[in-house]
């Protein structure tokens, strides 16, 4: 999957249902459509926003996004929100880090559960089994370079 069709998956979210607080509700139409592709295109999906978190990770970022910024896992969910809220958000943050959400409310940690709920659904596989591992770990602090 290229990053293109990232982005066109992405809009499927539902960002006023997201900005209500509807995490799940948010990524219903994403996690469907995502399921009706090829194990490889959800691997790929998956590819992709590990490296799109990964890009966000770092210190200028953390330092803008208030209370989020302070917990490893706070970071991460509120980088989620950044990736959610789509392409056009997620560029104006990562050229600017000043413009990363600060409020607790902007968090999306259930974007980290879209490609296995939708491998899950695919495959009829549990969830838990899902064993695909990014290229590039989004966990908080793992882009060294940005730190």
């Amino acid at each position: 999957m290229n990053q293109n069709d990232f982005w066109k998956l992405i809009k499927l979210v539902d960002v006023e249902t997201l900005d209500e607080g509807d995490e799940e509700g948010a990524l219903e139409k994403l996690t469907t459509k995502l399921a009706t592709l090829e194990e490889e295109k959800i691997q790929g999906f998956e590819e992709c926003l590990a490296q799109f978190l990964y890009n966000l990770d770092g210190k200028a970022y953390a330092d803008n996004a208030g209370e989020s910024g302070k917990s490893g896992d706070g970071f991460l969910y509120c980088r989620c929100y950044v990736i959610a809220k789509g392409e056009k958000f997620y560029e104006t943050v990562l050229a600017n880090p000043t413009k990363m959400p600060s409020s607790l409310d902007q968090w999306c940690e259930s974007l980290l559960f879209v490609s296995q709920n939708a491998w899950a659904e695919a495959t009829g596989n549990d969830p838990e089994n899902w064993n695909y591992h990014a290229s590039v770990n989004y966990e908080t602090g793992s882009n060294k370079t940005a730190w």
